[in-house]
Formats: C-alpha cells, structure tokens, sequence
C-alpha cells in the first residue's frame, strides 16, 4: 500500500503514527511496530526528497525510530520491548487527549456557553479589616510627620529675620571711633556690651576689622582697643 502525506498536516510525529496506525486498522496495543516504523521512515524520506520543511520533532521520532527497529529486530530483546512499550503509551495518551479535544469542540456552541451577562453586586463600602494597634499606631505617626514636613511654614518664623533692624558697617566705624574718643569703650569686649541683636553685632564687628585694617585703631594682647597715633594728633 502506497501511503503520501504531507507533514504540515499533523500536529506532530505522534500524530502520524496514529495515522497510520489507524490507515493499518491496527490496535495501538498490538501494533505492528516495524511495518509503523517503515511507513513513518518512509514518509519523512518522500518529505526530505521534496525539500518539504520538516519539524524538529519529527526528525528526533524518526532518529528514535531507527534506533528501535534496530533493537527490536534483536532476537528477544528484552530492551527492544520495554522502547516499544513506551512508544504505545505515549500513543495512548496522545489518542486519549485528541478524543477529549474533540468532545470539548462538539460542545462547543459559540462563545455564549462560556460567558453570561455580569450580574449587578452589592457594593459594600465597610472596611471590616481588623489591624493590631501598634500598625494603626505606626501608620498614623507617618501621616502626622508627613503633614507636619508637607505645611509651608508660618509667617511667624520669619518674624525675626524680617522685622530684624539693618545696621551699616559704615554706621558702626563712625560709633567705633566716637566711642573711643570719648573713653566710653576701652576694650574690644565692651566694643559689643551695648550691641541689639545679631545684625547690630556683626556690624559693630566688621567696623573693627575695618578699622584695623586702616591703622585707624589697633587691639593689644591684653584685647584694649586705643586709637592710632596719627589719629590722636
């Protein structure tokens, strides 16, 4: 019997040997073995010869197949009966699931059988969770620091800085030296004992260097402020 069959119709190599085991009228449990294996070798070699795109899994059957037929054929092998039992079970899984497949296609009307119009729930917006105390504890304290770093600040931090008075350097040399000349400060801590605030200090403070810086006073160990000579006379 001439068999021609065109791989692209099967689903793979075990599908075939189905084929032909049904195409024989055998009974997968008492197959024929080397006259499947012939026509399955057979067919792939018409496909090769046709330059037919063959699937790699039915060029691993057809190399497990050679190697079966080549045991099989050993005089009471007992290997050669255990690789065709395992072909047979495989074939009886494989037909097995193409029956299932089948009736699940049979059963098939359209996509309504599966899918039903959405029913309409209840929705209920309670949160019944129940959580321990320390997470609640926890999750809170992370609201509240976030709230607090997320608040613009207040216009009362920065009272001070704008309501703070600006005192000039130049303003503070002329004090320096009235001051000096009339003795009411002889050292350089009592330059800043009448000082109001950061600003009045740092003024008073940058005068000094200025004014030291123009020979105009000078500061001893002993931190005593006096006038230059050539300002003196």
């Amino acid at each position: 019997m001439q068999l021609n069959f065109k791989i692209d119709q099967f689903e793979g190599p075990l599908d075939l040997l189905l084929t032909l085991i049904s195409k024989h009228k055998m009974n997968i449990l008492d197959i024929e073995i080397i006259t499947i294996i012939n026509q399955y070798l057979e067919i792939i070699r018409q496909a090769q010869a046709q330059d037919l795109d063959i699937a790699s899994d039915f060029i691993d059957m057809a190399a497990r197949l050679v190697y079966l037929k080549s045991v099989y054929l050993l005089p009471k092998d007992e290997e050669g009966e255990k690789l065709k039992a395992e072909l047979q079970g495989q074939l009886i899984e494989y037909s097995q699931a193409k029956i299932a497949a089948e009736n699940l296609r049979k059963m098939f009307i359209g996509d309504s059988i599966f899918v039903r119009t959405p029913q309409q729930m209840e929705e209920d917006w309670t949160y019944d969770i129940i959580h321990p105390v320390f997470d609640l504890v926890k999750a809170y304290e992370v609201l509240d620091d976030k709230s607090i770093r997320r608040a613009p600040p207040k216009a009362e931090k920065f009272e001070p800085i704008v309501s703070a008075p600006i005192v000039s350097v130049q303003t503070k040399i002329f004090s320096v030296l009235k001051n000096l000349m009339k003795n009411k400060i002889q050292s350089l801590q009592s330059a800043f004992d009448k000082t109001k605030g950061k600003s009045d200090a740092i003024a008073t403070f940058m005068a000094i260097l200025e004014l030291i810086r123009a020979h105009r006073i000078s500061i001893d160990e002993d931190e005593n402020m006096v006038l230059s000579q050539q300002r003196r006379r």
